[in-house]
């Protein structure tokens, strides 16, 4: 995606997540909601991205491309899968060079 793009794509994705987050909250389920939580950090990476000239839409396994993560974003990530699995860390912070 080119810079307009992927504008037009972090706006769409903040209302894809507000649209879920308040229809999670009506099902109650708490563990749930959390992937709003996810979902909210996961677009605060890709604005930080985007603002750096990163194309975020090519961060991911496939591509080889990192989503650079602040080490504070690590651990909120992590307390939000906790709560989800039940206690399963899942994502270290990316040790400073």
């Amino acid at each position: 995606m080119d810079a307009n793009e992927r504008l037009v794509a972090l706006s769409r994705m903040q209302e894809t997540a507000d649209a879920f987050y308040r229809s999670a909250v009506s099902i109650g389920n708490h563990p749930f909601i959390e992937f709003a939580g996810l979902m909210n950090e996961y677009i605060t990476a890709c604005r930080a991205a985007h603002r750096d000239g990163i194309d975020f839409t090519q961060c991911n396994v496939h591509n080889g491309q990192t989503l650079p993560l602040h080490p504070v974003m690590s651990d909120y990530i992590n307390e939000k899968l906790e709560c989800i699995f039940s206690g399963s860390k899942v994502l270290r912070a990316r040790q400073a060079s």
